[in-house]
């Protein structure tokens, strides 16, 4: 049987530890709660059993909500965090949520909690069967983004009079830092209720002086350094592969009612071979170079055996080397880490099966829409995660839409003559 997840709510007021107990008594048939009257109370009850979650105040005697958190994430990094305050200067929200994983702002409905917590939890479980991923995943805190669009986001940030228009056409350009922001957004109260996935009106609602802020001193974003497997070509190649699949994708959603979330699906999708490359850069490195030197040999021989399309054999997909050496993929990591930031579920589940081995002939849905684009960027600009050589796409299979957006997306490539 498997063993109900355990919550841990910590305050140091006991009526609201209280109005926890019977707001949540409901939920005792799903999870193991446990209750403590401030940070020293939740060390040592974390000390003798694993949380799966921690609930925690922020404005707390000795040690305060953040000082707790960082230390759950010391002890214990797959222990996902939430706080739950009623503290809103700028600039403790700021430092709040740069620690943790969702916050709430008092007084929460027993509905805005049980949600955050569910949410957190089903993060959990898409990753149980991913040998280390719970941690790497709840660890991550920053991804690595290349350092001349940093260079251009620092930019306009300190620009006090930028928009947040123009803040958000920056952004939408690095798929890492687009992530965070998107995060902070849905991991704040600000969004009451809702999930979003429009990256300016994610910088709208934080306000451009706490994006500011937290790019500026909280480092939530970090500037990727060559590891001895991963150079910074690799990651180059991956933002270009990303922003193509955003504005192919944004190009298909045309006319379909989930179309607000096609441009961050797209934009979002591999963002889980950043937190492998985080997480585990040598492992992950490896596992990179092996699929580029097979796939390479790969392409040698199709190409002696008369193309492409011949009977030679294809080197397989990064995601098929990933599990048999790290015992997960970026797939997994992607929409696990997603999924843990609070961004929409069509957004999350878009990360997880954008690696299809078959390509989609209609943008049915934001799903297809995403793997499809994925297919036609691969075939353009070379693969970043796929089977090599790449098939290329029968368009005569395509719909008509798709067709004529997948022509005029190549057409937008190509400077006028």
């Amino acid at each position: 049987m498997t063993p109900k997840p355990h919550v841990l709510f910590v305050d140091d007021e006991p009526r609201v530890l209280d109005g926890l107990r019977r707001m949540l008594r409901g939920q005792r048939n799903r999870w193991e709660m446990s209750f403590a009257g401030g940070g020293a109370e939740a060390l040592v009850l974390l000390g003798e059993r694993h949380c799966d979650v921690v609930v925690s105040d922020f404005r707390m005697p000795e040690i305060d909500g953040a000082a707790l958190l960082e230390k759950v994430r010391t002890l214990s990094p797959d222990t996902a965090r939430i706080i739950l305050s009623g503290q809103t200067s700028a600039d403790n929200v700021m430092r709040v949520m740069t620690l943790a994983h969702q916050f709430l702002n008092k007084p929460a409905t027993s509905d805005e909690i049980i949600e955050a917590i569910e949410q957190v939890l089903g993060a959990q479980e898409t990753t149980s069967a991913s040998a280390g991923l719970i941690s790497d995943v709840s660890g991550v805190q920053s991804l690595p983004s290349p350092p001349a669009l940093l260079a251009e986001l620092l930019g306009v940030l300190e620009d006090e009079k930028a928009s947040a228009s123009s803040i958000g056409q920056v952004i939408g350009g690095d798929p890492a830092v687009a992530a965070k922001i998107l995060n902070l957004a849905n991991s704040s109260a600000c969004t009451a209720g809702r999930r979003l996935a429009d990256i300016t009106q994610a910088v709208a609602l934080l306000g451009t002086n706490v994006v500011r802020g937290l790019v500026l001193l909280h480092d939530i974003v970090s500037v990727f350094t060559e590891g001895v497997h991963l150079p910074a070509a690799w990651l180059d190649a991956l933002n270009t592969h990303s922003v193509q699949c955003a504005q192919l994708a944004n190009r298909l959603a045309t006319g379909k009612d989930w179309a607000s979330h096609a441009f961050t699906a797209g934009l979002l999708h591999e963002v889980g071979q950043l937190v492998l490359a985080t997480s585990r850069p040598d492992p992950f490195g490896v596992v990179v170079s092996e699929w580029r030197q097979a796939g390479e040999a790969a392409e040698t021989a199709a190409a002696g055996a008369n193309g492409p399309d011949s009977d030679a054999r294809g080197a397989p997909a990064l995601g098929e080397l990933e599990s048999a050496g790290l015992g997960t993929s970026h797939s997994d990591a992607g929409a696990s880490l997603l999924s843990l930031w609070g961004l929409p579920s069509e957004i999350v589940e878009a990360a997880a099966r954008h690696a299809r081995t078959e390509t989609p002939t209609t943008a049915e849905d934001l799903n297809a829409a995403v793997a499809l684009a994925h297919a036609a960027v691969e075939q353009e600009f070379g693969p970043v995660c796929g089977a090599r050589p790449t098939s290329p796409i029968d368009e005569t299979t395509l719909g008509p839409a798709e067709r004529n957006h997948l022509h005029r997306w190549r057409a937008a490539l190509r400077p006028p003559e």
